[in-house]
């Protein structure tokens, strides 16, 4: 009977350990699922809180290469504001302005009140083929370092700044270039817009034409490379940005005189830089068809009274 008391006592100490680690292993196991609970709790209330704004741009991939946002992301909340913000840019076109000015045809009458500065082919255009009745304050070699301080008498006026400050011109044509092909385009661009601007400073009224430098022969070229088209088309460059197609205008005066290369006619020239007598009307007649004419520079044809309209004003 004790034997087997004993026996019962011994059973009991042996399950009363299994028991308690039994216990412990279920709280160990009900609280893990508790605390699983509460964050997963959590993670859904702030889920449902917290705005998504993935961005609408082009999204990076892990690799690196972009791709086109895709059809499950979010738009941002304030995707109408941002779609009549973007039509609006795009619809919306720039304003713009009619040409203040035309070119058209003249005739010779329209020369009445201009003034021709330049170099020794402007010389050779008014002596063999004179725009109308034009003035010109021009001479061999002459250039735009060298204009402004020129003292060659002129129509009663000592030097060119002089007569700009004491006549008025309706329309001043202007050819630099050929004479300042050895100088650095940084320097001629410079100097050529100060004379543009001394100019334009004395005659506010005035129409500028702004003529393209003529090219040389290709014999002339390749004597000299100073003269080369390249040289003469990057110096035409900087002065057409002069032009503001209102009150000052660049001719290209080359479109008359080209043999199709982009240099000037063997048979129009005898030294390859000047005209030949009979080929100024070329240049001349293309002054003629290069003309504007608008309010405030009216012109009718010869006959109509339009040079009493541009007459010069000598100012005392």
């Amino acid at each position: 009977m004790r034997e087997r008391r004993s026996r019962s006592e011994a059973a009991s100490l042996v399950r009363a350990p299994l028991l308690y680690c039994l216990l412990a292993v279920g709280i160990v196991f009900f609280v893990f699922l508790g605390v699983k609970a509460l964050k997963d709790r959590k993670a859904d209330a702030e889920s449902s809180t917290t705005p998504i704004t993935t961005d609408t741009s082009t999204v990076q991939t892990s690799t690196g290469a972009q791709t086109e946002p895709s059809d499950t992301q979010t738009v941002p909340t304030d995707t109408e504001t941002f779609v009549s913000e973007t039509t609006e840019a795009v619809t919306t076109a720039p304003e713009t302005t009619e040409p203040v000015s035309q070119m058209t045809t003249v005739d010779d009458s329209y020369f009445s009140d201009a003034l021709f500065i330049g170099d020794s082919r402007t010389d050779g255009l008014v002596a063999f083929s004179t725009p109308g009745a034009c003035k010109h304050y021009s001479g061999t070699s002459q250039s735009v370092y060298k204009i402004m301080e020129s003292t060659e008498e002129a129509y009663g006026f000592k030097g060119l700044r002089s007569l700009l400050q004491g006549m008025q011109f309706g329309k001043i044509y202007i050819m630099f270039g050929i004479n300042e092909c050895g100088y650095p385009t940084s320097s001629f661009a410079k100097k050529y817009r100060e004379v543009y601007e001394e100019i334009r400073l004395y005659q506010p009224d005035a129409l500028i034409y702004l003529q393209s430098i003529c090219y040389v022969t290709q014999a002339r070229e390749n004597a000299d490379s100073t003269f080369s088209t390249a040289n003469i088309k990057e110096k035409n460059e900087v002065i057409k940005v002069l032009a503001n197609d209102v009150d000052t205008f660049y001719l290209e005066v080359n479109d008359c005189l080209n043999d199709g290369t982009d240099h000037l006619p063997a048979e129009y020239t005898g030294d390859g830089v000047h005209l030949k007598a009979s080929y100024y009307k070329l240049w001349h007649d293309y002054l003629l068809t290069h003309a504007v004419v608008n309010e405030k520079h009216p012109w009718s044809p010869a006959g109509g009274g339009s040079e009493a309209e541009g007459a010069q004003i000598e100012h005392p």
